[in-house]
Order: structure tokens, then sequence, then C-alpha cells
């Protein structure tokens, strides 16, 4: 009986101060309002054919009022798809808030499906480098299969005018999807770490927010070091050192509807730099209200997607 092993890591995001609930469940409600998310990233485009990451995210949360609690709720869909191998993670959240003198505190579980699929009729045979991705080199025959598994997170998130700090823990049962016979899989605990600081040039319409984003299944880490310029609350731009892997360049705008546009190219600098076009990544939120009332300002405005 063949065995393939296979183990995924969390999908990769460059603008992470912009989408915090797709890695902490604790952010659902932070907006005090209606958030809606979707994006999408496709990686090393040019340089590794079909087999480069394509991930595709929708999210929507609001706060809301549970049995006299605080809390805030929220749906995310996750679909991560590395050549034949795609990751589907459906979760729903739940946090509960504490509005405080030190800011907006949430603390969240996140509870959901993760369906993996392996499209192993189209290999011919164990691709190059499979071993990396942990393949057993010495199977000989593979086939089209899917398997489930219950996926859970947990995370805090607090917000201050000043500054803001998370940290989480998602797949935190090593969720291992069931295949019939030919595949043993597992997708391993991911813990992830942010925190950053506003401050508000003196005299000027800018707020610069620099920011460190940590994630590590603790065995290895990636850690990105970003600043942000937000400009009249409206615009921003900045830059994102990945540790020994690639200079992110980020850009966005709110337009008056409420709805916000980010953009991001990553330019590798790693072994991956053979990826002519880099990695593009594109993000759309839109914040409302459901009342029929002019659309309230946040003061968080456009720091957080």
């Amino acid at each position: 009986m063949t065995s393939v092993v296979s183990a995924q890591s969390y999908p990769q995001f460059s603008q992470n101060t912009f989408n915090q609930l797709i890695v902490n469940p604790g952010y659902a409600g932070n907006a005090g309002m209606i958030n809606l998310s979707a994006g999408g990233r496709n990686q090393w485009i040019g340089g590794f054919n079909d087999t480069a990451p394509i991930t595709t995210v929708f999210g929507g949360d609001t706060e809301m009022n549970i049995f006299g609690w605080e809390s805030g709720v929220g749906l995310l869909i996750v679909n991560d798809e590395i050549g034949e191998i795609s990751t589907l993670n459906m979760g729903l959240n739940y946090a509960k808030r504490w509005e405080e003198d030190f800011g907006r505190l949430g603390v969240g579980i996140s509870l959901g499906i993760l369906n993996q699929k392996i499209g192993g009729s189209n290999f011919s045979s164990v691709p190059e480098g499979a071993a990396e991705l942990g393949f057993n080199e010495s199977a000989e025959t593979f086939t089209d299969e899917e398997g489930y598994a219950m996926d859970l997170g947990i995370g805090a998130f607090l917000d201050n005018k000043k500054y803001f700090l998370g940290l989480s823990m998602m797949h935190l049962n090593n969720p291992e999807p069931k295949f019939k016979d030919t595949y043993k899989s597992y997708v391993g605990r991911t813990m992830f770490i942010s925190g950053g600081y506003k401050y508000k040039l003196a005299g000027k319409p800018v707020v610069l927010v620099p920011s460190l984003f940590l994630k590590t299944n603790m065995s290895s880490y990636q850690i990105d070091v970003n600043t942000n310029a937000v400009f009249k609350d409206k615009y921003w731009g900045g830059l994102t050192y990945r540790l020994q892997d690639a200079v992110v360049v980020l850009a966005g705008v709110e337009l008056n509807s409420g709805l916000r546009i980010g953009y991001s190219y990553d330019i590798s600098i790693s072994q991956l730099s053979g990826a002519k076009n880099g990695s593009h990544e594109i993000m759309l939120g839109y914040l409302f209200n459901l009342d029929l009332e002019k659309r309230k300002k946040q003061y968080k405005s456009v720091r957080y997607l």
C-alpha cells in the first residue's frame, strides 16, 4: 500500500496589518461595524510554472450583542493551491469583547472544516523536489483524493488609539485530513504574534505605523518588519522587510464610500529570486453600517482592513 505524507504551512500574506482576521479570531468585531474583505495572492510569478502558490480569501465580521455580552462574530474562507495540492479552510469566528481604558480587547476562538485535495492522477512521477514537501519519493502510483478534518484556532487582539497587539495559535489541533489509503497529511499548528505603534507627525496629516509580524510553527519562523505611512486617514504606502526572504512595497486607498483597496508586490531576495515577476497581492475591504445614517468614521480608519 502506497503512503504519501504531506505537511502544509499557513498561507503567505504580505498585507498582514490589513487582514488580521485571517490569523487571529480575537480580531472579530474589532471595527465596530460590518467589515467585509476579499483578496488574492499570486506568488513567485514567472519562476515556478504551475506549482507556484495561489491563495484567495474572503472574510466578514461584525460586532454584536449576544446574551448581553459584547461580542464579535465572523466567517472566513481561505483557499490555498500549490501545484496539485489545494487546501480549503472554512471557519466561524467568535470573540468576547471588552471596551477598557487601555483599548478594545477581543479574545476569540475559530472552529471550522479543513478540506485538502491532491490531484495525484496528474503525477506521472513524484515531482522534483517533492521530498521537501514531505512526499515519499519511492511512491509509483497516485490517485485523486480529498480529505476533511476539524480545525481549531484561538487568539487575542488588543487595539488602542496608539498601538495594537495580537497573539494567536491557528491549526491548534494539528488537523489531519482523512484520505482513503494513498495519502496521509497533517497541517501543523502555527503561532502568530503581531504588534505596532501609531505615531502622528506633529502638525502634519500623516500617521506612521511601524509594526512587527511573527509567524512560527515552533521549528522555523518568519518575521516581517513593516512601516506604513497613512495620509489624511485615506491613503497609505509602506515597505516591509521579510527576514532573508523579500522586500515588499505596499500601497492603498480608502474611498469615501467605505471601500478600501490595498496592493502589495514582493521582491524576492532569497534563493527564490529566480521568480522573475515576484509576488502580487490585492486586498479589498468594505466597512459599513446597516442603518441609513452616514457612515461613522472609526479612529483607526485605513490602518486595518
